[in-house]
């Protein structure tokens, strides 16, 4: 059975390093900038709909600035990345498909600098790699734009995301954006998508499980500003889930809203 609902079952990292290898060979001849939730229906009219919206209406909650120091998990083949490093100061993009990290680094239309790095790494090597990141480094700015926690075991998420947090500097804001499952969770363990044309798997968490797995964030002093469907006209139109958007906030001022933002 690769349908579960919901019990707690972990999924097969490896088969998911290949289902990502051939996405990065499909994802040229469809569109670079294609998110892997629509690279099966090859609409190009659906992906620039998804970036446009995401531009206008979420993008903004990042407030970036040339003081902005990014961490993109996820950041994939760099659909949302070239909108960040053209006004971060500084960047560190990571991926666990080295595939879409040597795609990513050879694009001529997103501006790099001396500041901006590109890894070939999991979320879970990158935590516990003092040689990638050390004591020192810190970010005021995380990013996972698409999903990524939908990828890890429970077993492991909030490990990760408590050694995350050591890296966040004292004023940070969280971006996310995850697909989550309505009603219950769902896990897909190496199903077979028609629209993908090839296995998948991955982690349907519910809202509820998320603000659980989020109380790590708390306890460390974020508050949970945007909890909210991320379409207002839902383009993927799935029936048992909907793409998500968390955007949290942790600041010394305790200046945690977002009245201000003017979208770009």
């Amino acid at each position: 059975m690769n349908r579960i609902y919901t019990k707690n079952v972990s999924i097969d990292s490896e088969s998911l390093k290949s289902f990502y290898r051939k996405r990065a060979v499909d994802k040229i001849f469809i569109d670079i900038d294609a998110p892997v939730v629509l690279c099966g229906d090859k609409d190009k009219n659906k992906i620039e709909v998804w970036t446009n919206f995401e531009l206008e209406h979420r993008f903004p909650y990042l407030c970036l600035d040339s003081s902005s120091n990014v961490l993109e998990v996820g950041c994939g083949t760099g659909r949302i990345t070239k909108y960040i490093t053209s006004v971060a100061g500084t960047y560190l993009g990571v991926d666990y498909v080295k595939e879409f990290i040597d795609i990513i680094k050879s694009r001529v239309d997103i501006v790099k600098n001396k500041n901006t790095l590109f890894i070939h790494s999991s979320i879970q090597d990158l935590v516990n790699n003092s040689a990638i990141l050390s004591e020192e480094t810190k970010f005021n700015r995380f990013v996972i734009s698409g999903g990524v926690l939908m990828y890890i075991n429970d077993d492991e998420v909030m490990q990760v995301l408590s050694k995350l947090i050591e890296k966040f500097d004292e004023d940070c804001i969280i971006y996310l954006s995850e697909p989550i499952a309505f009603g219950k969770r769902l896990t897909l363990d190496k199903f077979y998508s028609e629209d993908l044309e090839n296995e998948y798997s991955a982690i349907y968490r519910t809202e509820e499980e998320y603000q659980k797995v989020f109380n790590v964030f708390y306890e460390a002093g974020f508050t949970l500003e945007v909890n909210e469907e991320f379409f207002y006209d839902d383009i993927k139109a799935q029936k048992e889930t909907k793409q998500w958007m968390f955007v949290l906030r942790r600041s010394k001022e305790n200046k945690n809203k977002f009245s201000n933002i003017t979208p770009y």
